[in-house]
C-alpha cells in the first residue's frame, strides 16, 4: 500500500531567550512512519515535540496534507483531576472527543476494571500515565507525538504501549517518539531518525 503524506516540516526552529535550541529541522511524515528523536539530554527533544504539537511558538513551517490535523500528544505532565474516578476520566474524554470506541473494550484493553471507580489520586504514577494513553486511543488522529512514553511504567504497561504503537502504525498512523528505552517493536521496526543538534 502506498504511504500517504501527512505533513511536511520545513526549517523548523525553536528559540528561547533569542537563541535557537537546535538547528533547523526538515522532514516529511507519512502514514505508517515511526520516527525516533535522537539527541543528548537538554538538546531540545521535548521542545521539538512541543513545536510539532503547537504548544510553543516556532519558526519555519508545517504544511498539512490531511483534513484532520489533530495531533495526539503524551508528555511528562498528565492531564488528570485527582478527585475524579477512572470512570469519570473515561466518560469525560469520550464525550470531549465524541469517541465511537466501545467503552467496555477500552476498559478491557487497558485492564481498568479493578480500578474503574478508584479516585485518580489513589493511582500510581504508572497507572496515571496509562490513562494518558487511554485518552490518546479515544482521539481519532493519525499522528501521535510521544515524549518518553515508557518512563515510570512497569514491564506489562511498557509492553502494552509498545503494542499500541505497533497497532497504530499498522493502521496507517504515524508516531514520533523520544525515548531512552527500545522495546522489541521499536528495535525490530524500520525506524527513521530525527537528530536534534
Amino acid at each position: 500500500m502506498k504511504k500517504k503524506l501527512l505533513f511536511e516540516v520545513n526549517e523548523l526552529e525553536c528559540t528561547r531567550d533569542y537563541s535557537s535550541l537546535f538547528n533547523p529541522i526538515s522532514f516529511k511524515l507519512f502514514s505508517g512512519d515511526l520516527f525516533v528523536i535522537k539527541g543528548s539530554n537538554g538538546s531540545g527533544k521535548t521542545s521539538f515535540l512541543h513545536c510539532l504539537a503547537g504548544l510553543v511558538p516556532f519558526k519555519g513551517g508545517i504544511t498539512w496534507h490531511i483534513e484532520n490535523s489533530a495531533i495526539g500528544y503524551v508528555g511528562h505532565k498528565i492531564a488528570v483531576k485527582d478527585h475524579d474516578t477512572v470512570k469519570d476520566f473515561l466518560s469525560f474524554w469520550t464525550a470531549i472527543y465524541n469517541s465511537k470506541k466501545n467503552f467496555n473494550k477500552v476498559v478491557d484493553l487497558f485492564s481498568l476494571s479493578k480500578i474503574l471507580y478508584t479516585p485518580i489520586s489513589f493511582l500510581s504514577f504508572g497507572q496515571k500515565k496509562k490513562l494518558a494513553f487511554v485518552r490518546l486511543c479515544l482521539l481519532d488522529t493519525k499522528i501521535w507525538l510521544l515524549d518518553e512514553p515508557f518512563s515510570g511504567m512497569d514491564y506489562n504497561n511498557k509492553k502494552l504501549v509498545s503494542k499500541l504503537i505497533k497497532n497504530h502504525n499498522n493502521n496507517n498512523g504515524a508516531v514520533i517518539i523520544s525515548t531512552h528505552e527500545a522495546p522489541d517493536y521499536i528495535i525490530n521496526n524500520n525506524i527513521r531518525e530525527i537528530n536534534i543538534v
